[in-house]
């Protein structure tokens, strides 16, 4: 009979049980291959690293040094002062690493801070981000607001109001945006819908339909099927055949309109020569995670939990052999980040306006028609209230079925990160666990919301 792993607690390590989860801290490094079938509320390695395994729920994860989670993860805050590394997809209210970051699947989170790069396999869904190094996404970049100190590449479609980069920016899908500032952009996705776009060296775009207030950089590239508009074009050089309306140079501009100085600033941009503000002071390293002074200790030992068989409560009364732990949605709800289409006209290019990037969809209203995937939605939230007993059931899940009822498109879209969040903040309150099927389907109404 094959010896069973002996279960090692050293001494100095704080292990507790509260409503809210469990907490472990230690001096040393934290290796759990078990989360005893509980929310891990806290899991701090004061000295060393903190490396989980399985379908991850937790508050906060810190550690002095790195923290890596074989698997998905769903937690408040994660602090590193070293890597953070995560095999899966995450959904994160707020990470911070002193080096690198890099997610097998998609992250979504409100903050984003890396000393180092980010790497990014899935979509990337936040409302800020600073990283000190390259930033790469293979799928989707819905920022509202980035600031990085290398280069950004991003596989999939841009969507943000403001992204700094002191490299290149690199786009191979459609771009939204409001402004981008960075050493050379290269955008060949199409059609491209920005503000502002500005770099020191050069601009090269693909070709497609453009709609851009103002371009500016040493030198402008455009492919010779570009076509569209752009009031401003300033470049030293000649940009060849081209289908673009309007390309105003800065002086000709000046000539017929007035100043457009007031017009560059409205748009994030400097006229040539301008002091350069913005990705020299971007990406600024992350500091080390803030860790507890130092348990009395005479050296840090690890603790090292093994394989131990799940056991908790269930939200329904219905048996559940081994139900997942809590984890962000495989496709991370899209954080509303407003960037602007443009509308331009020969006689009036100072009074272009912003709209939404979903402008093109109707307002959202309880009167208005209903979206062909609105009875995908219906079903798929009524799936998820069949998980809870009656008079159970999440506030969280009760607003996401009242604003699919009232058809609220538009505020679905806008508020899906943090239904997701108090959904889970919810199970922690309550000490249970959210049931698979619950995950995968909040998964599919995700995948919905982002196809509407």
């Amino acid at each position: 009979m094959e010896k069973s792993q002996p279960f090692v607690i050293p001494a100095g390590v704080t292990f507790q049980v509260s409503d809210a989860g469990l907490i472990i801290e230690n001096a040393g490094d934290v290796v759990l291959h078990t989360t005893f079938g509980r929310t891990l509320s806290r899991v701090v390695s004061r000295a060393g690293d903190v490396e989980l395994h399985g379908a991850i729920a937790a508050g906060a994860l810190v550690a002095a040094g790195s923290v890596r989670v074989e698997g998905t993860l769903a937690a408040e805050s994660v602090q590193a002062g070293g890597a953070v590394t995560v095999t899966g997809t995450a959904g994160v209210g707020s990470m911070q690493a002193g080096g690198d970051a890099a997610f097998g699947g998609g992250l979504t989170s409100e903050r984003v801070e890396a000393g180092g790069g980010l790497t990014v396999q899935g979509d990337l869904t936040a409302s800020e981000l600073v990283a000190s190094g390259d930033v790469a996404v293979h799928g989707a970049f819905t920022v509202r607001r980035a600031d990085v100190g290398g280069s950004v590449t991003v596989h999939g479609p841009l969507g943000t109001d403001l992204l700094q980069a002191a490299g290149l920016v690199s786009v191979a899908g459609p771009t939204q945006v409001g402004t981008i500032r960075a050493g050379d952009i290269e955008l060949t996705g199409q059609p491209i819908t920005a503000r502002g776009l500005q770099a020191r060296n050069a601009i090269h775009l693909g070709p497609g339909k453009i709609q851009i207030d103002a371009m500016i950089a040493g030198e402008v590239h455009v492919d010779a099927r570009t076509a569209g508009r752009a009031t401003i074009i300033e470049s030293q050089n000649d940009l060849g055949t081209n289908a673009i309306k309007g390309g105003f140079r800065l002086a000709d501009y000046a000539e017929m309109f007035g100043d457009p100085a007031g017009y560059l600033r409205e748009r994030g941009l400097s006229a040539p020569g301008e002091a350069w503000s913005g990705p020299e002071a971007s990406g600024r390293p992350a500091p080390p995670a803030p860790v507890a002074a130092p348990l009395p200790v005479a050296a840090p030992a690890a603790v090292v939990v093994p394989v131990a068989a799940p056991v908790a409560p269930q939200v329904v009364e219905e048996p559940v052999a081994a139900p997942a732990a809590v984890v962000a949605p495989v496709e991370p709800p899209q954080v509303d980040v407003a960037a602007p289409v443009t509308s331009v006209e020969e006689d009036a290019p100072d009074e272009i306006e912003p709209e939404p990037i979903d402008a093109d969809e109707p307002a959202a209203s309880a009167t208005r028609a209903p979206h062909p995937l609105h009875d995908q939605l219906v079903d798929a939230v009524e799936k998820i209230a069949e998980r809870y007993n009656e008079g159970d059931l999440p506030p969280a899940v009760s607003h996401l079925r009242s604003l699919i009822e009232n058809r609220s498109y538009d505020e679905i879209r806008a508020e899906i990160t943090s239904i997701w969040s108090d959904l889970v903040k919810f199970h922690q309150k309550h000490g249970l666990r959210i049931q698979h099927q619950v995950t995968t389907t909040f998964n599919t109404i995700n995948s919905l919301v982002k196809k509407m």
